[in-house]
């Protein structure tokens, strides 16, 4: 245990200061606490069976006692750490000035792959000790807690026990310490989120397809612009998670996604994706989603959009950062929430098994289903190279520029990735920009509006005009 918090420090300790209005008092994603730690922190696995009552009644009902998580850095700090991270095999790291800084992992290219000498690969479970059983938790903890003063002071004099050093050091202390306390209270907090959402997403399903396209399509926006409301990298949604549950927060955000929207490009987009003539629509070959959050965010936002599409002829490929930022989701989560919501979604299934991301059949689909909801597009999943909450698309992973060559069509979801970066961005395809504004300066400064707005801007491509 002894290697493996010294391990987390060197990730986690540096704690440098951002920007007040984005990035300013927040935590490294879950993930980098203790991962040895985490992945033995399993999913209690329970779901109700309600009956006659929608889905957000159920979320209600899954998500009014899941204090959503708030980052408990001092303000003034992230959780974005100034070491670099060491390099997996075949990895690179910007080469120009920028790389001198030591500001992250922002463009670290990891390639992983799973070791060709384990027995089997499936039943490998890589801890030793379970972690569910309280007196191991109590314990390990507690060395940890321990530990962590001298941890801290090493940390600082390697970097020079200068004030500002001083400074993370302590900001890294009160956060690792806070996350703990946490664990201790409630062992599966990390990854309720995906949890909640993934319990009512069949219910969100069938409302939609109850809908008709442009209804659904319209309801499907909506979802995306309310769910990105969860997001670690806003000062004011950490004010709201300290007031309020998860779903008390969803509720709020649905409230506000009466149109007009600030920036409101949605009949544009709703014409290209349902105008055809007399033939069935299928305007695009392939879809870029760069998703933004865990939870609600990608399971009840982006999810069900992007099987809008599959089921519309169109492939799609989720992509999602390399390494963990704020609450941002990682390609390394992706094919679990995948697989949890291939068991209810025969077109999500069906897509995903087409794109290897299900080597088994995970559920009995009878025949007549597979009639219903027949396709032979992919859904993939693809790495973005970053390890940052927002994206900068002069480099990306080499996965990613592989499948985007063949795309004609680019979804930008959140404040990082479409406001923060790519807002002023043109494409050769045409390009779908998602965010819910979530600081008010930005609001009055780029949209002339107020927090909590929404953006939902379509640019078609410079080729296609």
């Amino acid at each position: 245990m002894k290697s493996s918090s010294s391990h987390l420090v060197a990730e986690s300790v540096a704690i440098k200061e951002g920007e007040e209005d984005t990035f300013g008092c927040h935590l490294q994603k879950r993930r980098s606490i203790n991962y040895n730690m985490i992945c033995d922190i399993k999913k209690d696995g329970r779901k109700r069976k309600e009956k006659d009552i929608s889905w957000l009644e159920k979320f209600v009902q899954k998500g009014t006692q899941i204090t959503a998580p708030v980052p408990m850095a001092p303000p003034g700090t992230t959780g974005m750490g100034g070491f670099e991270r060491p390099s997996s095999r075949g990895s690179t790291l910007r080469s120009d000035a920028s790389a001198a800084l030591n500001i992250g992992v922002l463009h670290l290219v990891p390639t992983l792959e799973e070791f060709p000498l384990l027995a089997d690969p499936k039943m490998y479970e890589p801890n030793t000790i379970d972690l569910l059983d309280h007196g191991e938790l109590e314990y390990w903890v507690t060395v940890l807690s321990e530990h962590l003063p001298d941890l801290v002071d090493k940390a600082v004099a390697s970097e020079g026990g200068t004030d500002d050093a001083k400074r993370r050091g302590d900001a890294f202390a009160h956060a690792f310490s806070a996350h703990l306390a946490r664990l201790m209270e409630e062992p599966a907090a990390y990854g309720k989120e995906n949890e909640a959402s993934l319990a009512v997403l069949p219910d969100l399903l069938i409302e939609l397809d109850s809908m008709n396209q442009e209804d659904r399509l319209l309801a499907l926006i909506e979802g995306v612009l309310a769910a990105n409301i969860f997001d670690w990298g806003s000062r004011a949604c950490v004010d709201l998670y300290h007031k309020g549950t998860i779903i008390e927060i969803y509720r709020m955000s649905r409230k506000k996604m009466q149109r007009p929207w600030r920036v409101d490009d949605f009949d544009m987009f709703k014409e290209k994706m349902l105008s055809s003539g007399d033939k069935k629509s299928q305007p695009y070959k392939r879809a870029l989603f760069f998703v933004d959050n865990s939870g609600a965010d990608v399971v009840l936002g982006m999810l069900p959009l992007a099987r809008e599409l599959l089921r519309r002829g169109t492939e799609v490929v989720l992509v999602a950062n390399s390494l963990p930022a704020l609450n941002d989701v990682t390609a390394l989560e992706l094919p679990e929430i995948v697989a949890e919501a291939a068991k209810h979604c025969d077109i999500i299934r069906k897509a995903a098994e087409a794109g290897g991301l299900l080597m088994d059949a995970m559920v009995s689909i009878q025949e007549d289903g597979l009639k219903n909801h027949s396709t032979s597009v992919s859904l993939m999943i693809a790495e973005n190279g970053s390890g940052g909450p927002c994206i900068d698309l002069r480099q990306v992973s080499s996965e990613l520029a592989a499948v985007a060559k063949d795309s004609d069509l680019i979804i930008l979801e959140g404040m990082g990735r479409a406001i923060h970066t790519n807002l002023d961005a043109h494409f050769k395809c045409d390009a779908l920009k998602l965010a819910m504004v979530k600081n008010q300066r930005l609001a009055e400064k780029l949209f002339n509006g107020n927090i909590y707005d929404c953006i939902c801007r379509f640019e078609p491509g410079k080729e296609q005009l």
